[in-house]
């Protein structure tokens, strides 16, 4: 499991909005592959999938010579200036694994080879949960968390809805009309 605890200190996002991120951006990427296509982070780098045809292998146990099916693997790329910062000890600045909670809250930091955001976006409101729901996009159910469902949906989008009331359209769901008032 990642120690969210220094990106916590760095946003000033709690815990569990931190890891709901993570999730979210995991979910995304293998989506993304599973469809073929590459996912690519500005100053970091690049994932793709690597395909892998059908080729002759061996039981390791039995020595029996088997066809190995055709399958699709993770691959991730660094870009130059991602590998530099790394080996460049002048670029970043060390930060100890394990960090101290102060005893008043400090604002979050920026470290000096990040240039300030014009504008720091606000927390998520406490109205609006963290609660993750699976909502009908170009034909493929996906999952998305409540704070990010008013840029994704439409009155007309299907919801998964708990309980016997399956898939509905967002403005009939009770929890969900906020969106669209």
């Amino acid at each position: 499991m990642l120690d969210t605890t220094y990106i916590e200190k760095l946003t000033g996002y709690s815990g569990s909005t931190v890891e709901s991120v993570l999730e979210g951006f995991i979910k995304f990427v293998q989506l993304e592959l599973r469809a073929g296509n590459e996912v690519e982070i500005s100053k970091f780098g690049v994932f793709y999938p690597k395909e892998f045809g059908e080729r002759k292998s061996r039981n390791p146990r039995t020595g029996e010579e088997l066809l190995a099916k055709p399958r699709t693997k993770p691959r991730l790329r660094f870009f130059d200036s991602f590998e530099k910062g790394i080996q460049d000890s002048d670029s970043i600045s060390s930060t100890p694994t394990t960090l101290t909670t102060p005893t008043t809250p400090a604002p979050p930091t920026i470290p000096p080879t990040l240039t300030a955001p014009a504008s720091v976006p606000p927390p998520v409101p406490a109205a609006v949960s963290n609660r993750i729901w699976h909502i009908v996009k170009d034909g493929v159910a996906i999952p998305i968390s409540e704070s990010e469902l008013k840029w994704q949906i439409t009155p007309d989008t299907l919801v998964w809805t708990e309980g016997q009331d399956g898939w509905k359209s967002a403005s009939e769901v009770p929890k969900l009309k906020y969106l669209f008032s």
